[in-house]
């Protein structure tokens, strides 16, 4: 039987292809959002586990959050707030003063 070439493994060489974005997930800006919400969770005492429970979420989905693997919505970020014993405003105030500080320094 001879071989027929179908063209399903043949490699394509994109040059004009786009650069993909950067992920803003893995940006300074959003590290400083992640790291306020992991000082608000030690503050409050909560493993990550009891913060999860909370929020009727896995522990992995509180870590992913934290390793920046996941974002976290406004609605989300506001029961996190809520569930830490915190608010919200006060936890936006804390990242705002981080952010300012991180462009002053640029």
């Amino acid at each position: 039987m001879p071989f027929t070439d179908t063209g399903v493994n043949t490699v394509t060489i994109h040059l004009n292809r786009t650069p993909r974005r950067p992920n803003p997930v893995f940006s300074d800006e959003y590290s400083i959002v992640r790291g306020v919400l992991i000082g608000a969770r030690r503050e409050a005492g909560l493993s990550q586990r009891a913060l999860a429970a909370r929020l009727g979420k896995t522990g992995s989905h509180v870590a992913m959050i934290e390793r920046g693997q996941r974002r976290v919505d406004l609605l989300e970020f506001c029961r996190i707030a809520d569930s830490l014993g915190v608010s919200a405003d006060a936890l936006v105030h804390r990242i705002a003063e981080q952010l300012g500080a991180l462009k002053a320094a640029a």
